[in-house]
C-alpha cells in the first residue's frame, strides 16, 4: 500500500503566463519569411508549420542502424523521413543504411556504432528490435 493522503482543496499559486510569441518560418508562396502567431493558429500549429523553415543546414551525412532482422521497417522509415523532408524543402542525401548482426545482441550494437560514426555525422536513427 502506497498511503498517500490528498488535500481536499487545491493549491492556490501565484503564476506568470508568457505570450507564446511567433515562429519564424522559410519563404511562403509570395517569396518572403513567414511569421505565424502561435496563440492565434494554436489549433493549426501543426499544419502551418509543414512548410520550409527559416534556416536548415542540409542533412548530408546520416545513418540509420537496423537489426537484421527490422531491414523492411528500416527501409520504411526511410521511406517516410525522405517524403518529410522533401514536404518541408529540407535539402537532404541519402542515409547510411548499417544492419547489425546479431541484432538482438547489445554488444554488436555496440561494435558496430563505434566502427561506423565519425565525427563528421550530423544524425543517427537506431531502430531497436522489440
Amino acid at each position: 500500500m502506497w498511503h498517500l493522503k490528498f488535500n481536499e482543496n487545491p493549491q492556490q499559486l501565484q503564476g506568470f503566463k508568457y505570450t507564446p510569441g511567433k515562429l519564424q518560418m522559410g519563404a511562403g508562396s509570395s517569396g518572403a519569411p513567414q511569421s505565424i502567431d502561435i496563440e492565434a493558429n494554436a489549433r493549426d500549429l501543426e499544419r502551418k508549420i509543414q512548410g520550409k523553415m527559416f534556416t536548415q543546414p542540409a542533412l548530408k551525412t546520416w545513418g540509420i542502424f537496423h537489426g537484421d532482422r527490422d531491414a523492411q521497417i528500416a527501409s520504411q522509415f526511410k521511406s517516410t523521413m525522405k517524403q518529410c523532408l522533401d514536404q518541408c524543402g529540407y535539402p537532404d542525401s541519402e542515409p547510411n543504411m548499417v544492419q547489425v548482426r546479431p541484432g538482438m545482441r547489445a554488444d554488436a550494437w555496440i561494435k558496430t556504432l563505434q566502427q561506423t560514426l565519425n565525427e563528421g555525422v550530423q544524425m543517427v536513427v537506431l531502430i531497436l528490435p522489440g
